[in-house]
């Protein structure tokens, strides 16, 4: 589902959690175009919300057609299909408050939602707790379920390297209409702030290592029929493709072909005709 197109439909609201002057001053902005809901219900940050717009002048306000309203319970959040999740709530990193409104949004996420990671979220946090925690909560996964981005003014400035070809697939895929959303003009090389994957030659020497190291004594250890089971599982029921490692960046499955070549050239003892004979797979050697 393309949230951007719903938000501007009327459709779907976004919602601004983790609450400071920064990112109330962002919901007011996004106000202008969208339905935006803002709130801090993981801490007692709603006074401060009170005291900012009543220092802005309202507590309610409506902007060509679309609004900004106050959250006061975690229901209302189920309106919305973008959630931006600001990493300071106060002058401070807290991210106790990050994990508790992580634990929010999973639990009012529905199926299509998109989450924007504030740019305050280290791109590690978010990796080894933040999504653990939005799939736990949500019942959902990570590009099956929900999708993911960083805020734009993150990617020149964050190392994003090491992170998971999940997220940065997801991220890559909606990061056009984030930037939309945001109002941020393109940027990078390829005219979007989508991250860059490595040297696929690199990646490629990464895998036949994990491949030699890990994988080809383990098969090798398994008798004829546990191995034929193994290429069944792989081949005809995407086993592999749980294995985040075996992929290269902008691959979404594994290239299972790829792998039984790998581990052949790397000493798979088992005949290649047991695997052809299982996946119809020619010349793999």
């Amino acid at each position: 589902m393309n949230r951007y197109k719903e938000l501007l439909e009327g459709r779907t609201k976004i919602a601004v959690l983790g609450l400071n002057e920064e990112s109330m001053d962002l919901a007011l902005n996004l106000g202008e175009n969208y339905s935006v809901l803002i709130g801090d219900l993981a801490k007692e940050g709603q006074m401060e919300l009170d005291v900012f717009l009543s220092r802005k002048g309202f507590h309610h306000i409506n902007t060509s057609g679309k609004s900004i309203e106050l959250v006061s319970n975690a229901s209302e959040l189920r309106a919305a299909g973008v959630y931006y999740l600001n990493g300071i709530t106060s002058s401070i990193m807290d991210w106790d408050s990050v994990k508790e409104t992580a634990n929010l949004i999973g639990r009012t996420l529905n199926a299509g939602d998109w989450v924007v990671f504030g740019a305050h979220i280290d791109p590690d946090m978010a990796e080894v707790v933040l999504i653990d925690i939005l799939q736990s909560k949500s019942g959902l996964e990570l590009g099956n379920g929900f999708e993911i981005s960083f805020c734009p003014a993150l990617i020149k400035t964050a190392n994003f390297d090491n992170m998971s070809n999940e997220m940065k697939l997801s991220h890559n895929l909606i990061i056009s209409e984030v930037e939309k959303i945001f109002k941020v003009k393109s940027g990078g090389e390829f005219g979007s702030n989508q991250i860059n994957f490595r040297d696929p030659k690199q990646e490629l020497n990464t895998i036949k290592a994990k491949v030699a190291q890990l994988w080809v004594p383990m098969l090798n250890d398994m008798t004829p029929g546990t191995f034929r089971e193994f290429v069944d599982l792989a081949v005809n029921n995407s086993f592999l493709d749980a294995y985040n490692h075996l992929k290269m960046s902008n691959e979404i499955k594994v290239d299972w072909k790829r792998f039984f070549r790998l581990a052949t050239r790397a000493g798979l003892n088992h005949r290649i005709e047991d695997i052809a004979v299982l996946s119809g797979l020619r010349q793999v050697g």
